[in-house]
């Protein structure tokens, strides 16, 4: 885990360390999407959890004291619904929080044990950022997981993003949604002006496992809290005891290019955890993909509604 002194758009919270997994799991070859969430979640969409940012902003905390709607700049309601693209099954939802992504597993367990389709000793849950980067390396330790370096050409400019990830500089030549963010002002773009947010999953190449979106269009909460990375060796880490901050990986449409490698980390506030199980928020563009632990694997089984790979440890 973590990136060589040398990478393009490093920073020092990347440690390289060596890891070893010990344990197979599945994974969801994409984020969760608008769909998927709304299937679990009682029909709720974006729109909803962007009206709930907004008049209870202090259950969408975003990071050192900021909520989610200082950090967007909410000035009414009608802003923050503004600030969502079009409401699309096939996009990744967004405005999530750590704890409101644990209750989406949650509640998928319970479903899926009532349906007589999880076996037992297996469990729907958040990826730990071991896991995660390791599906996203898919075997590779280059800045991509598609196996190639990085040359960062601007803020918003690296060529070599282009056919894997939706970000900052290429987000508005994807997005076709009637709603979205003016890209005009936006510093040293790949492709200039447009308008951009989320895009529909699965519009760029997957890495060589078939995971798609590990990097770009939007960011992804993994189970550990934030810390920094030992030096030597590890087996089966699942971050540190102690913190108050979740981590996020992945990066984001609307995100530099520095942001969209395998090695890039935030953390964030993970939000409350006495809310009511409905919504998901956190920073702008905040999401979440699915782990699951598993049983000894039959090669050929995917979950029912959902799309899973298969990870050996």
């Amino acid at each position: 885990m973590g990136s060589p002194k040398s990478e393009d758009g490093r920073d020092n919270d990347e440690t390289q360390h060596r890891v070893t997994l010990t344990k197979g799991y599945w994974l969801g070859e994409t984020e969760v999407t608008q769909g998927q969430w709304k299937s679990v979640m009682g029909g709720e969409t974006v729109e909803d959890l962007a009206r709930k940012a907004y008049y209870d902003d202090t259950k969408y905390p975003y990071l050192d004291g900021k909520t989610l709607k200082d950090f967007c700049g909410w000035k009414s309601v009608a802003d923050a619904v503004a600030t969502c693209g079009d409401i699309d099954d096939d996009t990744p939802v967004y405005y999530v929080s750590w704890h409101d992504a644990k209750r989406f597993c949650e509640r998928v367990n319970k479903m899926e044990r009532d349906a007589g389709r999880l076996p037992a000793g297996c469990e729907y849950r958040l990826p730990t950022e071991a896991e995660w980067e390791y599906a996203c390396r898919a075997g590779t330790g280059t800045a991509l997981p598609n196996g190639m370096e990085m040359k960062i050409e601007g803020k918003n400019k690296a060529p070599a993003l282009d056919d894997i990830a939706w970000y900052g500089g290429n987000s508005s030549e994807g997005y076709k949604g009637r709603r979205g963010l003016n890209t005009a002002s936006w510093p040293e773009k790949h492709y200039p002006g447009g308008t951009a947010h989320a895009c529909r999953v699965k519009g760029k190449d997957a890495n060589s496992w078939g995971f798609y979106d590990m990097i770009g269009n939007v960011w992804e909460w993994c189970e550990d809290k934030y810390g920094e990375y030992p030096s030597h060796s590890v087996t089966d880490p699942s971050g540190p005891a102690s913190g108050g901050n979740r981590v996020l990986r992945g990066g984001s449409w609307i995100n530099y290019a520095r942001c969209c490698r395998s090695a890039f980390r935030i953390r964030s506030d993970p939000g409350p955890q006495d809310r009511a199980v409905k919504g998901r928020s956190n920073s702008a563009s905040g999401g979440a993909r699915r782990a699951r632990r598993s049983r000894p694997p039959r090669r050929r089984e995917r979950a029912r509604n959902f799309g899973w790979n298969m990870v050996d440890g």
